[in-house]
């Protein structure tokens, strides 16, 4: 993984592709249904198929006997973030995802590829990333296990209540490595046997390619810091309109 790829992403541990789904319609996402238990980024581009994927993780996180799993649930019922696909990036959101995977090398008329049916643009970025967000909005992969995107749902909830698309950048490498540390292990509280014998403070270090020498040998030692815990608390203070607006981002997909 690249230092590109630093920003806000859970990384593919072990690299899976989408499929292809059951559902009506030429890209696969298309009945314009709603569920009462998430909202998507993009509602009007959705299907039965795909939120019967998140719903089995929710279900996972409700079923959780950790604190931080049932909280990540009520949080995404409740609207506080929002939920879609990777092809339903919304096109600011993807002009960031190439500015984070440069070895990609997508174009801005790539934008209109990620619905295709077995899209290769859409593809491609699966392989470098289980999860993404920006602001509240959080993009997950297709062909994730139930508890595997729970854990991701809580890896990126966790950067969603730490405002990480700001903080990610205060210090670098240093507010990197921070960021995604607590992103780990929350997401290692959920799904533990994936993470069993990791060392994570190796993990992050060697995943984001962060130089070690350059983060502070007291955070490496005590890398843990708030929030950890997605609750009434965190929601109060954490001011979705108080993020950067899309309007600085010069995109050439629109």
């Amino acid at each position: 993984m690249t230092r590109a790829v630093w920003i806000l992403a859970t990384c593919v541990a072990c690299a899976t592709s989408p499929t292809d789904d059951d559902a009506t319609g030429t890209d696969g996402k298309d009945d314009r249904g709603t569920s009462r238990r998430f909202v998507e980024v993009n509602p009007d581009h959705t299907n039965l198929t795909f939120r019967t994927y998140i719903h089995r993780a929710l279900d996972a996180l409700e079923t959780h006997d950790e604190e931080l799993a049932n909280l990540t649930a009520r949080s995404i019922a409740a609207g506080h973030v929002r939920i879609d696909e990777l092809a339903d990036l919304t096109c600011a959101d993807f002009e960031r995802v190439r500015r984070d995977l440069p070895d990609l090398a997508l174009t801005a008329d790539d934008y209109p590829r990620l619905r295709e049916r077995g899209s290769p643009v859409t593809k491609a970025i699966a392989e470098q990333v289980d999860g993404y967000m920006w602001s509240n909005r959080i993009y997950v992969s297709r062909s994730q296990e139930p508890l595997r995107l729970a854990a991701t749902l809580v890896h990126e909830v966790n950067h969603v209540i730490n405002r990480s698309e700001v903080g990610y950048y205060d210090n670098l490498p240093t507010s990197a490595f921070v960021h995604e540390y607590r992103a780990f292990h929350a997401e290692r509280v959920i799904d533990p046997d994936f993470y069993e014998g990791v060392n994570l403070v190796e993990h992050v270090l060697v995943n984001y390619e962060l130089d070690r020498a350059q983060v502070p040998a007291n955070v490496l030692d005590q890398p843990l810091t708030p929030r950890l815990l997605p609750d009434a608390d965190a929601w109060r203070s954490r001011r979705v309109a108080d993020d950067p607006a899309d309007d600085h981002i010069t995109a050439d997909c629109m």
